[in-house]
C-alpha cells in the first residue's frame, strides 16, 4: 500500500471524529433532557465518551503511521487529545450561548485517561479488539 494512502486511511476516522466534536460544539444549545440533573449527566457522559473514542482513534492512527515506542506513543496521544479538548472549549467561547469550561476539559481528560488505561493495562487480546 502506498505510504500516503496508508496515512490517509488511518487518519481519516480520527479527523472525522474531531470534526464531529467540533460540529457538535457549534450548536447554541444542546439539551438532552428536560430534567436538569439528567441533562447534566448525559452531557458529561457524552464529553467523556467523545474523548475516550478520540484517544482510541488517535492511538490507532499514530500507531500505524509512525514508528515510536509504546510509552512515547501513549504520551503523544494523551497530549494531543487533551490539547484538542482545550481547543474545543476555546471554540465554544465563540459560539453564541455557549462557554468554555475547565470542568469540561477535566471530564474530557478523564475520557482520554480511560483510553490510556485501556491500552496500557488491559490484556493484549482485549486491546487488539479496540485498537
Amino acid at each position: 500500500m502506498n505510504k500516503y494512502l496508508k496515512i490517509i486511511l488511518y487518519w481519516l476516522p480520527t479527523f472525522f471524529w474531531m470534526g464531529l466534536i467540533y460540529y457538535l460544539s457549534s450548536f447554541h444549545s444542546l439539551i438532552a433532557s428536560e430534567v436538569s440533573w439528567q441533562d447534566f449527566v448525559i452531557r458529561k457522559t457524552a464529553h467523556f465518551t467523545e474523548y475516550l473514542v478520540l484517544f482510541l482513534l488517535s492511538y490507532q492512527s499514530l500507531k500505524n503511521t509512525i514508528d515510536i515506542n509504546k510509552n512515547k506513543l501513549l504520551a503523544m496521544v494523551l497530549l494531543f487529545t487533551i490539547i484538542y479538548a482545550f481547543s474545543d472549549e476555546l471554540h465554544q467561547t465563540f459560539v453564541l450561548g455557549r462557554s468554555g469550561r475547565f470542568f469540561d476539559i477535566g471530564i474530557d481528560s478523564l475520557g482520554t485517561l480511560s483510553g490510556l488505561v485501556l491500552i496500557k493495562f488491559l490484556p493484549k487480546n482485549f486491546t487488539k479488539l479496540i485498537t
